[in-house]
This record gives C-alpha cells, structure tokens and sequence, in this order.
C-alpha cells in the first residue's frame, strides 16, 4: 500500500501539507517549518511518479495535468530553494552543486517590513536569503492548491 496509515494518496498529503501549511503561517516555529517543509517538497512525488524525461520533448498541450505540475515546479525558483533546504535538512553534507547553501536566520520579535497581518508581536521570522520563508512556501503552495482545485472540478486544461 502507497502512503502512510491513513495519508494514502497525493490529496490526502495535500490535506497534511494544507494544515501545516496553515499552522505554520500562522504561527511561525522551527518545528512548523520543519512540519511544512518536507511535504511542501515531496507531494510532488506523489502527484507525479514519473521522470523529467518523460515529459520533455512534449509540446506543453499534451501534457498530462500532472507532469505539467511536476515541469512548474522544477521551473519555480522557490521550489527550488524548498529542495535544497529540505535536502539539507536530511542530509549531514549535500552537493553545493545540486542543493546550494542559503542564509538562513530567524528573527525573534516583530519587525517592520517582516509583520504580516495577524503575526504576533513576540512571532518568529525564518528567513532564507532575507526573504520571508512564508513567502517563499506560498508560491509552491498556490501551484499545488490549483492542481487540486483543477482536479476537483475537473476542469478544463492545466491548473
């Protein structure tokens, strides 16, 4: 059986991701980041079980709803930037090469240009490259929300 216990297939992963998702936005922890992170990265392997080189010599009509996910994502550069903290994360030493290295800090306490509606005065900010990672998960997040929003309404053409 694929998945794990009760989370057997790509929507219901999407489930797990949706309310980690919603948690860690809301309240920002290392453990949430965590939480949020490997999800965030690996439902795509769920969605997609094929290889990139299934797919590339396709004109983009005849892709198939899920390798056109799996072709978005690998061009996305937050996506990117997902894989290589995910990978760092599990791995004592990566390849500089395949997963580079980002500067990662966290911010304890409130800060101007960093608040977002509903942070809390005392919210921790987790940026990587001076960047909000709430930020940088969202534009992932948006590409699997429209996925599944296609698959549920099996609506026409790609996300």
């Amino acid at each position: 059986m694929a998945g794990l216990f009760s989370t057997g297939d790509a929507g219901a992963m999407f489930g797990h991701l949706k309310n980690k998702w919603v948690n860690f936005y809301n309240h920002p922890t290392e453990e949430g980041l965590i939480d949020t992170l490997f999800p965030m990265f690996h439902l795509r392997e769920w969605i997609y079980q094929g290889k990139k080189s299934d797919y590339n010599n396709k004109p983009e009509g005849e892709l198939s709803r899920e390798e056109a996910l799996d072709k978005t994502l690998w061009a996305l550069p937050e996506y990117l930037v997902i894989k290589s903290l995910c990978n760092h994360s599990k791995h004592f030493m990566c390849d500089p090469n395949r997963n580079p290295e980002h500067d990662t800090v966290e911010i304890k306490g409130a800060r101007s240009g960093l608040m977002k509606c509903g942070d809390s005065l005392g919210a921790s900010y987790f940026l990587v490259d001076g960047r909000d990672i709430r930020d940088t998960f969202v534009m992932v997040y948006r590409v699997y929300y429209a996925y599944f929003e296609a698959v549920k309404s099996k609506g026409v053409g790609c996300f």
